[in-house]
């Protein structure tokens, strides 16, 4: 199996092949990608990877072969949840303790932003995920 490419920026890797209408929606919700796959309007530098090799493989697997000197606190999976949900909340998985929960498209940059400058940590955005485990935002 192929490590994932080294990149200077958060991989967002896609999993799930079944509908390629519904994933084109998917990869719209973050917002402008050219077609290398890089996100231009992301806080951040994102690189969405989309090789059919990575079907169905889970986030352990995907852990495994993330490429040495990945710098960032997140990866991000585009799997058969994403797809099928009309909310599209993607796995994100929280590297240094492998935590992960779901998260709607529109909260992902937000989270991305405070990890990356240790201004908040995993377990204040996943104390306030709804009870099916998808962070929404923070309710007032």
């Amino acid at each position: 199996m192929d490590m994932l490419p080294k990149a200077d920026a958060l991989l967002v890797v896609r999993t799930d092949f079944s509908d390629q209408e519904r994933w084109q929606a998917v990869r719209d919700s973050l917002g402008d990608i050219d077609r290398d796959g890089w996100a231009k309007e992301f806080s951040g530098q994102v690189k969405v990877v989309e090789n059919p090799a990575y079907q169905g493989l889970t986030w352990q697997r995907l852990l495994a072969l993330l490429p040495d000197g990945y710098k960032d606190p997140i990866l991000i999976v585009a799997d058969k949840v994403t797809i099928d949900s009309q909310e599209m909340p993607f796995l994100v998985i929280e590297l240094e303790c492998t935590w992960e929960m779901r998260v709607i498209p529109s909260e992902i940059p937000g989270i991305h932003a405070n990890l990356s400058i240790a201004n908040m940590d995993f377990g204040e955005f996943a104390e306030s995920a709804d009870a099916d485990g998808v962070f929404r935002g923070f309710r007032g």
